[in-house]
Order: structure tokens, then C-alpha cells, then sequence
């Protein structure tokens, strides 16, 4: 290693603290001349080394003073008296100029070093402060949010996804169809009464055939626990004769009966809860009347623990049976076991699902709506629980049914 003064070779056990000159006059004159040096660089560059040197030659000198082995007469200074002036080295500036010790015993360019370096290690701090609490971002937050709104959406239920679509249009259809445009012509101040008259009968109507068509659209069901009586049903015979109950609080039905909501309805489903007793229990859809209407049974044709039941169908038109429809049921039953029947008529497809299982499915036209009911012919006993029929019980049908307004008769009386 050379000194970088006078490019004297140094020798290997050379102090660290004097580091690449060989005296401490050789160093301070060799940053004398990189001053001048740099004053003579231009404006900018002078300025940018000025703010650059003056700082970190104060912390070289600062740590040169800190670390630097003090003389024995120092060391004995120190612990006779630390706070005598001898305690202090007697500093020098670059170019050997000597620069008297402050009133704490240091120098004023050790001061402004140790500033400078607490300012760095403050900043640094405050760096490391922002980078592990970062500030709001405006744009990540708003990325965040839909992408929380997206899966919320994709989340949501099927049912809420098109309420949410179909509500603003109904809306606008109601709005804009509650008040139409009616042309007045100009008239005599005394035949304004009669065109504002005018004017007010055709709101009116225009808001109960959209009341209407809401009603008829809405979500319908009907349901019946046989616990307050059968003056909801229809029979040819006195049904408090003919159909009886039992101590469970289950109705035996006998001849045909129809559920009489339901008559005018075409596309439904019919769910009940029975039981068969004796041979065989029947039910009816589609009724137009006693004398219309699709027949099904399920009969036992052969008993015992674990009875064999078959599927029977046919219609009856006129009052006259067609030709019987006859399979096996293809399930497992029990001879005390309850069965849960879903009837779904859908245009000319009828489907029959058994204990959640699809028993039967066939297509007919003949019949386009009508109600449901039971019946149980001479021999046959059943009991029943409880009977529902759902029509339009869809998305859109139930939003219509809660948009509804009390009041409105609908096709099948007050659907309110």
C-alpha cells in the first residue's frame, strides 16, 4: 500500500486509523488540494461535492476522534480529573489550523458530524417507520373493493342475482306506466273539470291493470293440514260423511274431492304426505272438474312387511276412464311407510317423484289446467298429513308476490 499524498510505499504494520497516507499532514494537505479541486469544477458539480465531502469528511474525523488510541499523559488526565481540559485532545482542522475545544470539550466540527449523523439514522428510522406502515393507496383500495363486490356477486344466491336485475326495470316499468301521456285538447275554462276528471279515470285504470298484471304474475301457494275442516274441498258427496279422520289428526279420504283454489291453475307443483292403509291411494291433477282431470295410484298388489306397489294412471274425460297405465314402483317400501308424492305439471310434461326419487314422467295435452285432489275407490284405504301446491313459485313470482299490493284479486281470489 502507497500513501496517496506522496506515494511513499506504506509499511504492513501501518495504523488503520491513519488508513491510506503515511502522516497526518500528508492527509490534510491531500484534501486540501481535492478542495481546490473541486472549486475549480463547474457550478453544479462544486455544489453537489461541497453538500457531498463536507458531511462525511465531519463523520471520518468524528470517528478518527472517537476511535483513535489517546497518549498515556491523557489517559492519566482523564482518570485524575475528567473533566480538566487536559481530558480533551487539542484538535486540528485540515491545513493545521487549530480549532479550540467548546465548552463540552468538543470540537464544532464533531458536533455537526454527530448532527449529521443522528439526522441519518432519523431519516433512516423514519423510512423504515413509512415502509412498514404504508398509507392508504387510492388505487389499491379501489382494486380491493371491486374485487370484494365481484365475489360478493358471484357468492350471492341465484334468486338475489335476479331480483337485483329485474328490480330496476320493474321499477322503470312502473313508473313510466303509471302515468301515461292522454293529448288535451284546448277547451273553455269550464270544460277543464271534465278532462281533468277524464285525466284521473285513465291513471287509475292504467294503475290497477298494472296492479293486476303483477298480481297475476306473483308467486302462489296453497297449502292444507285438514285441521280447520274441508270447506276448501269440492266432492259430488257430503265430505263430512264421506271422508272421516282418525286420532292422529291424518283425514281418510273417500270419493273425489278437489282442492277448489286451484282449479284455475295450469303449471304447478302439488306435494303431499300420505300413507296407505288398505290396497291403494289415489290423488288427482289437473282437474278441470269432477268429470275432467288425469287419475294416479299407487296399489299394493302384494302385502306383507315389504310390500310389492305398482304405478297406475289414466285420465278421465267426461267422466269416463281411458286406458290404465300400470309399472312397479322402483323403490323399497314399507308397509307403514309414508310417502312423500311431488306432482309437477309443466305444459303437456308431467313428472312423479317419489321420496325425492323421479318415479314416472309421460307427456298428455289433453287437459291444460285444473286443480288437484284425492280420492280412495271401494276397498281402498289411505291417510294424509298435509297437501301443498306452488304455482309461478319462482325468482320473478316471488318478487311480484312482494311488489303485490293488498287488495288486488287475482285469478284465484285474494292472493294476499
Amino acid at each position: 500500500m502507497r500513501c496517496r499524498y506522496c506515494d511513499i510505499a506504506l509499511a504492513p504494520s501501518h495504523s488503520f486509523v491513519d488508513g491510506e497516507f503515511c502522516c497526518e499532514d500528508h492527509r490534510q494537505r491531500f484534501e486540501l488540494d481535492q478542495g481546490l479541486e473541486l472549486e475549480g469544477a463547474d457550478e453544479s458539480e462544486g455544489a453537489y461535492a461541497s453538500r457531498v465531502s463536507k458531511p462525511i469528511s465531519a463523520v471520518l474525523e468524528m470517528l478518527r476522534r472517537r476511535f483513535a488510541p489517546k497518549s498515556s499523559v491523557a489517559r492519566e488526565a482523564v482518570a485524575a480529573d475528567p473533566e480538566s481540559p487536559a481530558a480533551v485532545p487539542s484538535p486540528e482542522l485540515p491545513g493545521g489550523v487549530y480549532e479550540p475545544p467548546g465548552p463540552d470539550g468538543e470540537t464544532e466540527a464533531v458536533v455537526q458530524a454527530e448532527s449529521y449523523a443522528e439526522g441519518i439514522e432519523e431519516d433512516t428510522a423514519e423510512a423504515g417507520e413509512d415502509r412498514q406502515h404504508p398509507g392508504p393507496h387510492p388505487a389499491r383500495e379501489t382494486a380491493a373493493s371491486w374485487r370484494w363486490l365481484n365475489a360478493a356477486w358471484r357468492g350471492a344466491p341465484r334468486d338475489l342475482k335476479l331480483i337485483s336485475a329485474l328490480l330496476p326495470v320493474l321499477l322503470v316499468v312502473a313508473i313510466t306506466g303509471s302515468v301515461p301521456k292522454v293529448p288535451i285538447p284546448q277547451l273553455a275554462p269550464e270544460n277543464l273539470g271534465q278532462v281533468q276528471g277524464q285525466v284521473q279515470q285513465v291513471v287509475i285504470d292504467h294503475w290497477k291493470n298494472l296492479n293486476q298484471t303483477i298480481s297475476d304474475r306473483a308467486a302462489i301457494e296453497y297449502a292444507d293440514d285438514f285441521r280447520s275442516g274441508l270447506d276448501a274441498w269440492e266432492s259430488r258427496s257430503n265430505l263430512t260423511r264421506s271422508w272421516s279422520y282418525d286420532v292422529a289428526g291424518f283425514v281418510r279420504p273417500g270419493p273425489l274431492a278437489i282442492f277448489k283454489p286451484t282449479v284455475d291453475l295450469s303449471d304447478y307443483r302439488f306435494e303431499f304426505l300420505g300413507q296407505i292403509d288398505q290396497k291403494a291411494m289415489g290423488w288427482a291433477f289437473r282437474a278441470e272438474d269432477l268429470n275432467n282431470y288425469y287419475a294416479m295410484k299407487f296399489v299394493v298388489v302384494k302385502p306383507g312387511p315389504l310390500p310389492l306397489v305398482r304405478i297406475v294412471r289414466y285420465a278421465v274425460i267426461n267422466g269416463k276412464e281411458g286406458p290404465h297405465v300400470d309399472k312397479p314402483l322402483p323403490l323399497s317400501v314399507r308397509s307403514d311407510m309414508l310417502y312423500r308424492i311431488q306432482v309437477t305439471a309443466r305444459g303437456s310434461d308431467f313428472t312423479i317423484m317419489a321420496q325425492g326419487q323421479v318415479v314416472d314422467f309421460w307427456t298428455d295435452d289433453r287437459l291444460r289446467r285444473g286443480g288437484v285432489g284425492f280420492f280412495c275407490n271401494r276397498g281402498e284405504r289411505a291417510r294424509l298429513s298435509w297437501v301443498e301446491v306452488s304455482h309461478q313459485y319462482d325468482a320473478l313470482g316471488r318478487l311480484c308476490a312482494y311488489l303485490a299490493p293488498y287488495g288486488i284479486e287475482g285469478r284465484n281470489g285474494n292472493i294476499n
